[in-house]
């Protein structure tokens, strides 16, 4: 009988978390130690009980359309979804001289949530070029896919100047939602890679104002997924060690001894790092190989001060324009987001409300956590490295992931992470590429307002969800976990809507333009 592989996954991240259970899922092909360095998994999908109310302070949103692996993980740990918000406002200090201010969650109010705004013809040049920076950023990416000898090392700085746009789109809009998404600050945002930033902007469908998809959060929190997760890896016979730092990770007679910082060590045959490429280096030491510290090495990471607090002087000063997520600009250089936590994670009033802002202009009042995490810069180095990860790949036993492999969130490190322990069980990949999102004509958009209006009035007891294909979703009635009658309806064909509003006849095509579940 052919003996186990010993394999050690360091690093407990979505990333660690993902190739841990892959491997696991195998059948007795490999018998896996999980390493991390933190009292609890998960790294970045990390939940704080503020007196009994579950906060999630890192990874927070995910949607069907750019998250499909997430999703189809989610759907098989049975961890249960519900509806969250995107919505953003800008709040900046002009560099000469003034305050722009808008939010995207209440419609004109909170564009015109200053008041100005609305006598401004720089503020609706902006909103026109929001719409051309669409057709400007799709013609970009069409022309470097389709023609491999353009150049995509092009900054965007250099996509901005090229393109010509105003200082208050750079300053209003694109800079500090840049600097914000990717925690980064405002002098770095313009030497980021174009083709990357552009590309992550339309796969996450942020360079359309209409028909994005619907974000979803987890019910009950990240840490329920964490635990699920855990508890599957430890019934399939894992070993897990927290708080536990690996010191180094070094050859040690056709394999690989594992030494942690207490002094303890074990040999293992296989090893996949899924901790952040900076760490990865520091645990090899001088056994990095060239091309490892080449590739690797590119990736690098800003690091941000996280603070759940309770003071909303870092929000918006015009109510009209508090949004989901929140882009404050106060200084030259710096910028901080407020993720309004009751309206990302539907939470109920709780008098004042419960925040989270990263790299805030001063510390705030009422402080509930602090926390410290690094994100991946997208450089255009690292944009480089990224094409040539294959190649130090399984090379001597030893396999990489990371969401800085991606564009740096949750559904890149899951990606990662299926895929190393996939090459390490000498699978071919199964990951799901992002389905097409449906996009309804305008004729279909007022039919399908008619008819979800009318569902909204009509769905009183049990809950009923439309699932449209792409992601954008719909529930009606009831929302509460104890609701027992619960309908799916996933539409197909937005010619669905049409059939129903003018016909009034929702059963009879129920079986042409969507399917039940």
């Amino acid at each position: 009988m052919e003996e186990e592989m010993r394999v050690a996954v360091v690093g407990a991240g979505v990333s660690g978390l993902a190739a841990a259970h892959e491997l696991a899922r195998a059948g007795g092909a490999a018998r896996v130690t999980v390493y991390e360095a933190e009292e609890s998994l998960g790294g970045h999908a990390r939940t704080a009980d503020v007196d009994g109310v579950h906060l999630d302070l890192g990874f927070m949103v995910f949607n069907r359309v750019t998250y499909p692996n997430m999703l189809e993980w989610f759907e098989e740990l049975g961890v249960e979804m519900e509806i969250s918000d995107m919505s953003l406002s800008v709040s900046t200090q002009l560099s000469g001289g003034g305050r722009c201010e808008w939010g995207s969650r209440n419609g004109l109010s909170g564009l015109l949530a200053q008041k100005s705004n609305a006598l401004r013809p720089a503020f609706w040049h902006m909103i026109r070029e929001i719409l051309k920076f669409k057709e400007d950023a799709l013609k970009y990416l069409e022309d470097h896919e389709s023609n491999p000898d353009l150049d995509r090392h092009e900054t965007l700085g250099q996509f901005i100047q090229t393109h010509g746009y105003s200082q208050l789109f750079q300053e209003a809009y694109l800079i500090p939602i840049c600097a914000s998404i990717w925690s980064c600050p405002l002098q770095g945002v313009l030497g980021f890679s174009a083709f990357f930033v552009l590309s992550f902007c339309r796969n996450h469908h942020l360079l359309q104002i209409f028909g994005r998809p619907q974000w979803l959060t987890v019910k009950g929190r990240s840490h329920t997924y964490v635990n699920k997760v855990r508890e599957e890896l430890e019934s399939m016979g894992c070993q897990i060690k927290t708080s536990c730092q690996v010191k180094s990770v070094s050859n040690f007679e056709g394999g690989y001894k594992v030494l942690e910082v207490s002094g303890s060590e074990e040999v293992y045959d296989k090893i996949i790092f899924g901790a952040h490429a900076p760490d990865v280096l520091r645990m090899l030491g001088d056994e990095a190989i060239h091309e490892e510290l080449r590739i690797l090495g590119a990736f690098q990471y800003v690091h941000s001060d996280i603070y759940l607090h309770r003071d909303d002087t870092l929000m918006p000063q015009n109510p009209s324009a508090w949004s989901a997520w929140n882009f404050l600009r106060t200084t030259s250089s710096g910028v901080s987001v407020t993720y309004w936590l009751n309206l990302l994670q539907n939470i109920e009033s709780t008098g004042r409300p419960f925040l989270v802002t990263l790299n805030p202009p001063h510390v705030p009042d009422h402080v509930l956590l602090k926390w410290n995490t690094g994100h991946p810069v997208p450089s255009v180095a690292a944009a480089k490295a990224s094409l040539e990860l294959q190649q130090i790949q399984g090379n001597r036993g030893i396999w990489f992931c990371g969401a800085y492999q991606g564009y740096g969130f949750h559904e890149d490190g899951l990606k990662a992470g299926k895929s190393a322990a996939q090459g390490l069980l000498g699978q071919k990949s199964s990951l799901l590429l992002n389905p097409k999102q449906m996009v309804p004509s305008w004729m279909e958009c007022g039919a399908r307002l008619l008819v979800t209006r009318f569902l909204n009035q009509y769905v009183t007891i049990g809950n009923m969800t439309i699932l449209e294909e792409g992601g954008t979703m719909f529930s009606f009635g009831e929302v509460d976990k104890k609701c027992l009658v619960k309908t799916v309806l996933r539409v197909h064909d937005p010619l669905f809507y049409w059939k129903v509003a003018t016909e009034a006849d929702l059963d009879s095509h129920c079986k042409q333009g969507c399917s039940e579940e």
